[in-house]
């Protein structure tokens, strides 16, 4: 069934900026001087801006052969017309002057017979420019007033000696920030009046102004265009411009597109499609019903299909969807025979829910057990040891004792707790650092200097000693029971650590001779420098961080420590902190 066009709806959009901003602009012509010869363009050019600034939406107050009286009360006017106003315009055509650099807008009375006439019978183009700029961001000047001006030889021949200071023309006025000043001409030359109606510059004016969607800029280069063409080249209007953005004093008009007529839906050939995709498994046959049947008699069902199509991809995905695992199987291989608890301590901190992580949350309870059973038993051997000191009287039973095997087998009885003696609970907080920094370094476990000042090295000796001597401690603060722990204590319990270029001889750190190797004995020097290094450290993690190196996302890394001992550390690069590593 064929359908009529009955119209064609044009929707035309004028310029925003035409009908948001609030435009004002001044129109001054002066053609009718008393004095002198009269101009023949400057009332027909104001009136033909004035026509035009009107077409493009401003407010104009137009003047035309104004006396120096009515030129300040029209000025007057426009100015009181500037506030909240969002684009000024000002337009002067006729007889102006410069003297001393300061342009002068000549009114038709003057009569200018010297000098000292000008700032009586002139107006400063100034007054006008310094009002607009102090008042609208957007400020537009065109001043067609570069006139040959009798006026200059009465003020020459006045000045005497100083009769350069009267220039030929208009000076070059700079512009503030969002402003355009434009002259018919360059400064200090001449325009000229035109055989027309209108001047040269007037008339290129009139012509490209509001040309629709196209800045200022662009206007007055082609009026600079028609100027030259229209004086063969002996006029060249010239601007200076500071403005920050476009000014467009005509939109383009925008024209809705009309939308082709739809063709008629045949209702066989809808059903004949349906059919033919109903039963299909793939969501593009049912988006392509939609697109071509949006209002279908199936479109509903279309809908549905195409949501059953995506819920069951999205779950076959899902279903298929693996975890990569083998990250995870490989930390846990490189600590699954890990005899510190802070091993699986570590694997949890990565995988909470991981694979294994109720094996290492067993082997971590385990581990715990055995390290509270052995210091136990350790706790019970020293007591046991010390009381058949105290009680024995023969050196046989000494020597028994001192023979004793170190493997300790764990009493049912549980060690006697110990009670800090009367002479430790009577010392002040600061003896009592003292007292335990003097047994720690007894001990081997270095403080320092003993100063009574409780700070991160001594609570370091003492975590050291605890973990040494296998003895639990609430607390890493002076106590009296830690105290007397600390005397119960003999021999060195904290492993001697030899620094660089030292080797444990005896009991003390020697000094080694260095010896430059050859290049062939290089790598044989350097292993056994290794292997005679002393004890390995008590920390492992602060001395191996430095050796061991990582590749790209590797989690795990064994190496061998230059004390000969192996080690592994292990990252974690979810949390991004430093590695952690365990002797083997």
């Amino acid at each position: 069934m064929k359908q009529i066009i009955t119209c064609l709806l044009l929707l035309v959009f004028a310029a925003s900026a035409a009908h948001a901003e609030r435009r004002v602009a001044l129109v001054i012509g002066n053609s009718g001087y008393a004095n002198v010869a009269e101009l023949k363009n400057p009332y027909n050019d104001a009136k033909g801006m004035s026509d035009k600034l009107t077409d493009l939406g401003f407010d104009v107050v137009t003047g035309l052969d104004l006396s120096l009286r009515d030129m300040r009360q029209t000025v007057r006017e426009f100015i009181k017309k500037l506030d909240n106003a969002d684009l000024a315009l000002f337009f002067y055509a006729g007889h102006g002057i410069q003297v001393n650099g300061e342009n002068y807008l000549v009114p038709v009375d003057a009569e200018l017979s010297t000098h000292l006439d000008l700032d009586f019978e002139a107006l400063p183009a100034n007054l006008v420019l310094n009002a607009m700029e102090q008042s609208t961001k957007v400020n537009l000047v065109f001043l067609d007033a570069c006139r040959n001006n009798p006026f200059t030889e009465n003020l020459a021949r006045s000045m005497g000696t100083r009769s350069s200071a009267v220039g030929r023309g208009l000076a070059k006025i700079g512009s503030g920030v969002g402003s355009l000043v434009s002259f018919a001409t360059q400064p200090g030359n001449v325009a000229l009046d035109g055989d027309g109606e209108n001047s040269p510059f007037t008339t290129a004016l009139i012509k490209h102004l509001g040309t629709p969607g196209q800045d200022i800029t662009r206007d007055l280069v082609m009026v600079r265009r028609d100027v030259l063409e229209a004086t063969k080249g002996q006029q060249v209007p010239w601007d200076n411009s500071s403005l920050t953005g476009e000014v467009i004093l005509k939109q383009l008009e925008m024209v809705q597109p009309v939308e082709p007529e739809k063709p008629a839906i045949n209702p066989q050939i809808e059903l004949a499609y349906w059919d033919s995709i109903k039963s299909g498994e793939s969501i593009a046959y049912f988006e392509t019903y939609l697109t071509r049947y949006p209002e279908g008699q199936f479109a509903d069902i279309a809908k549905i299909r195409i949501d059953e199509l995506k819920n069951r991809s999205e779950a076959e995905a899902a279903r298929n969807a693996k975890p990569d695992t083998s990250a995870e199987i490989a930390f846990w291989q490189s600590i699954q025979n890990a005899t510190r608890p802070e091993m699986y301590e570590t694997y949890l901190e990565q995988y909470p829910d991981g694979i294994y992580a109720k094996l290492a949350r067993l082997n971590i309870s385990s581990l715990q057990q055995q390290a509270e059973a052995a210091a136990t038993a350790a706790a019970a051997a020293k007591a046991a040891k010390a009381a058949d000191a105290s009680n024995s009287t023969s050196p046989a039973q000494e020597i028994t004792v001192a023979a004793l095997p170190q493997q300790v087998t764990v009493s049912t009885e549980t060690a006697p707790a110990i009670v800090p003696s009367t002479s430790s609970r009577s010392l002040s907080p600061e003896e009592l650092a003292t007292a335990m920094q003097t047994e720690l370094n007894r001990l081997g476990c270095s403080v320092g200097r003993v100063d009574g000042d409780w700070g991160n090295r001594s609570r370091q000796a003492l975590r050291t000693f605890s973990r040494e001597a296998g003895v639990d401690l609430a607390s890493l603060d002076p106590d009296p029971s830690i105290l007397d722990r600390l005397k119960q204590s003999t021999g060195r319990v904290c492993p001697l650590t030899c620094g660089r270029n030292q080797e444990l001889k005896n009991g003390k750190c020697i000094a080694v001779r260095q010896e430059t190797p050859s290049k062939s004995n290089e790598k044989s020097n350097s292993t056994k420098t290794a292997q005679s290094s002393g004890t390995c450290p008590a920390n492992p993690t602060a001395s191996s961080r430095r050796l061991v190196h990582f590749n790209n996302r590797q989690i795990t890394a064994t190496i061998t420590h230059p004390c000969g001992r192996q080690v592994t550390c292990n990252r974690n690069l979810k949390s991004g902190t430093q590695p952690t590593c365990f002797w083997r």
